[in-house]
């Protein structure tokens, strides 16, 4: 392989790893938010859990699930 081409081939590749970091930021810096205040992060298997057993809403909590499809967040509010 030429020096030239080998120069052009890292200085694509470069360009291809600085886009993908800019289009897919760190998770911790798009952390969801909670639902609103007085919510704490549940498992998902929590969240089955109490969808299974009927309680994802009752007088004194919720549970509630944010996010798009694939990245889900799963909380439980109380009042």
């Amino acid at each position: 392989m030429k020096r030239k081409n080998f120069i052009a081939l890292i200085g694509v590749w470069t360009c291809a790893i600085g886009l993908m970091l800019i289009a897919f930021p760190s998770h911790s810096v798009n952390a969801e938010q909670p639902p609103s205040e007085g919510c704490v992060a549940v498992s998902k298997q929590e969240y089955a859990s109490a969808d299974r057993q009927k309680l994802l809403h009752t007088r004194f909590s919720t549970y509630a699930r944010t996010g798009q499809l694939g990245r889900r967040f799963y909380w439980y509010c109380h009042s």
